[in-house]
This record gives C-alpha cells, structure tokens and sequence, in this order.
C-alpha cells in the first residue's frame, strides 16, 4: 500500500486534479479515506488550454469526480507566452495563481508530487547553483495563500503510483507534452535519471534526503538569523545598534 506523509492540520482538502497518473492516485486515495471525507474533500481542475484534448480532459475529471461523489471546480486560464517564461514556468504560475485564489480560509491544497519529481526538482535547482533555500526543492507541507499545501506523495516512487493505478484499474490521461525532452524537466526524466539509476538505482531517494537536509539546513539559518537580528536591535522599533552589528 502507498503511504502518505501525514497532513499537520485537520482541515477541509482541496485536490489539485490534473487527470494524469499521479494525481488520479492521489484523489482516489484521499477519496476513499472516511477520515479526509468527513473533513471536506473537492477537487480543483485547471484548463490551460495548451493541448487540443483540453476540453476532453476537463470532461474526464468531472466524469471521474462525479463517480467518487465529489464536487470538482474547472478553472480555465490563458497561459501568457510572452513574459519571458517558458511555457513549462508560465503553466506552473498560472496554475499557483488559480490555487492561491481557489483555496478556502484554512484549506489545505493537496499536490500529488512524488519522489521522482523531488529528485528532478534538486537536480534543477542544483544545476542552478542554488543554496540550501533553493536545494530543499519541494516541502511536504507549508503555509500557502489562506491554508496550507501538503504533497502526501513526496516519499512515493512514480513506479509504485503506476502501479497502484494498474492494479486498482484507474483510468487516466497522459499528456503528450511529458514525452518532450526539449523541456529541462522531461530531460533529466528520461535521458540523465535513467542513467544515473543504472549504477545508483536508490538515486532518487538520496535526492530526496539531499532536499529534506536542506531544508533543515535553511531552517536552522533562519531561526540564528532572527536570533541574530533581535540581539543588534536597538529598542522597540526598526533601528539597529552599530556596536552590536
């Protein structure tokens, strides 16, 4: 059975539901879960019109949501393709900007994100060059818009979520844009990880931990640093001492 990393809070969730394998497995868990039923569960579809099935994908996940008894919001978007983005990033804002807008006071947005998608995230970021900010790549739970985000997946392989979805039947779409390696993110998933896997097969969860040891590491900066500056503030307002600096 797949785990979920357990949510921090008791609230109402609300799916992000793209129709993919990943996601279908994640409503499908949290559906039948009496607990996060009886807490309010929905679910969140976004169009962005990107892909000439659009529409047929927006008509799948009502179809699937209308089976499990769940209500299912279709929010359409017009991808701006001139910001100076790539339409991978331009996508993804869109998407956050649809969530942070959609997300109940105190509701939990639940992203099915797994643990293949951490290690390609860490290896971005690290070909970036980022600190520890940036290599802690994708928390499992932390405040976002009026609530929280929670990725229950981050532990789970996207070979067990296959899996899981054959065995249990699911049905699900498969984007056509996931198979082009022209996209950073595809690259590293089917040309650099398979290969790394073929002599460190446990790659992707030794990301994984890279990430979790960097986030720890960017908590412990920020709790010295605000140590640090309440110790050179002089008196009550925004004023900084010079000796103590």
């Amino acid at each position: 059975p797949i785990h979920l990393i357990a949510a921090e809070t008791s609230s109402a969730v609300l799916v992000a539901y793209s129709g993919g394998v990943d996601s279908t497995v994640l409503l499908h868990l949290l559906a039948n879960d009496a607990t996060i039923r009886a807490r309010g569960l929905r679910a969140l579809h976004v169009h962005h019109g990107l892909q000439p099935d659009a529409d047929l994908w927006s008509t799948h996940c009502l179809r699937v949501c209308t089976g499990l008894g769940i209500d299912c919001d279709i929010v359409q978007v017009a991808v701006e393709r001139g910001g100076g983005l790539g339409p991978e990033a331009a996508a993804r804002h869109a998407r956050r900007e649809v969530f942070a807008r959609t997300l109940r006071s105190g509701e939990t947005l639940a992203l099915a994100q797994h643990r293949d998608d951490q290690a390609e995230t860490f290896l971005l970021r690290a070909l970036r060059a980022s600190g520890p900010d940036g290599l802690a790549s994708m928390r499992p739970w932390r405040p976002f818009a009026a609530g929280w985000m929670w990725r229950p997946l981050l532990d789970t392989s996207r070979a067990a979520l296959l899996a899981h979805a054959r065995a249990q039947s699911l049905v699900w779409i498969e984007d056509p844009s996931n198979a082009d390696i022209a996209l950073d993110r595809n690259f590293l998933r089917h040309r650099v990880l398979p290969l790394l896997r073929e002599r460190w097969p446990t790659a992707d969860a030794a990301f994984g931990r890279a990430a979790m040891l960097a986030a720890q590491s960017s908590a412990l900066l920020s709790e010295q640093d605000a140590r640090m500056l309440a110790a050179v503030r002089d008196g009550e307002g925004a004023a900084l001492s010079v000796p103590a600096l």
